[in-house]
């Protein structure tokens, strides 16, 4: 407990710190292991529902197919082409700015602080950052895109449908939700872990990790920002050619401008918010730490830096609980 102990105000001894840091690290890491293999396991109930016979036949024949869900096939896999492409190419220009703003990063911080080791520290989290999220939104859109088709197929049976259907759109959501925040979480730790090698001061390495936050918040900007404007922009298209020009339905598989319809949908609702949904994670995480680090309540020796390692490591202890 705290109170006016002499070990309260004048920090806690090695043994005791030694005892909390393992309780630290030893409640975040298998928290997000254990979000991971659980995202996993969904991942293979999801799985379960086959969609035709995982060839590539359905593709060249869609027109050719009599039921919806014979066609359902063709339709999948233009739809994951479609996403992959944009994908492909958004990350490619996101990449190269990436490159130079993290060099821009590097230059200023190693200004402002003299200090050229701190700014390196600084873009390499902030490169950590970006990949992790560009990887948070291809997984979103690639555990998206599979559970569509399923979704689909399950809703099809008469008996039971509504239920199967349900349950495959709530398990694609929750490996989804669960794989990127355990995923996030794990990335951030073990870049703290080894920045904890290179810098005695936690608030100067708490201010180099708050890169890590700024990547995942710029590429989930050009996620959603991105993203937004191209699936706008197919559904205005599609609405207009079918509907005005050719006389046709909502969707109606006439009209190959659907696919680019669907495909916005996953890119920029579904991709965009796996960024978005991961930089948000990791930003406030990060304000979190750098607050802690800065934290001084009175004097020095009662600061949350002088608690040691597991009261600064609180906020990512809570995220990763949660």
């Amino acid at each position: 407990s705290f109170g006016s102990s002499s070990s309260s105000r004048g920090g806690l001894s090695a043994h005791t710190r030694a005892a909390m840091t393992f309780s630290a690290d030893a409640l975040i890491v298998p928290c997000c292991i254990v979000g991971i293999l659980f995202a996993c396991y969904q991942f293979t109930l999801i799985r379960q529902v086959k969609v035709g016979d995982g060839s590539m036949a359905g593709k060249d024949s869609l027109e050719a197919q009599e039921t919806p869900e014979g066609r359902i096939v063709g339709i999948y896999i233009r739809i994951m082409e479609g996403a992959m492409t944009f994908l492909r190419e958004e990350y490619t220009i996101c990449a190269v700015f990436c490159v130079f703003f993290g060099l821009t990063i590097m230059g200023l911080v190693s200004w402002g602080t003299h200090s050229t080791k701190q700014g390196v520290a600084t873009a390499v989290a902030f490169w950590i950052g970006a990949s992790t999220s560009m990887l948070c939104g291809f997984l979103g859109m690639m555990i998206a895109t599979y559970s569509n088709a399923r979704t689909t197929l399950s809703a099809v049976k008469k008996e039971d449908g509504y239920t199967k259907a349900f349950n495959v759109a709530f398990r694609g959501g929750s490996v989804m939700g669960y794989l990127l925040c355990s995923l996030g979480v794990l990335v951030l730790w073990i870049l703290l872990t080894v920045y904890r090698m290179f810098f005695d001061d936690m608030e100067t390495l708490m201010d180099c990790v708050a890169g890590y936050g700024l990547g995942g918040s710029t590429v989930a900007m050009f996620g959603r920002v991105g993203g937004g404007i191209y699936t706008k922009a197919a559904d205005v298209g599609a609405d207009l050619v079918g509907k005005v020009v050719a006389g046709l339905e909502e969707d109606d598989p006439r009209n190959p401008a659907t696919i680019a319809d669907n495909v916005g949908d996953n890119v920029g609702d579904i991709a965009g918010m796996g960024a978005d949904l991961f930089g948000s994670f990791a930003e406030s995480t990060c304000a979190a730490l750098v607050i802690a680090a800065s934290a001084v309540a009175g004097k020095q020796d009662e600061s949350l830096t002088a608690a040691g390692w597991d009261a600064l490591m609180f906020p990512l202890a809570i995220s990763a609980a949660g």
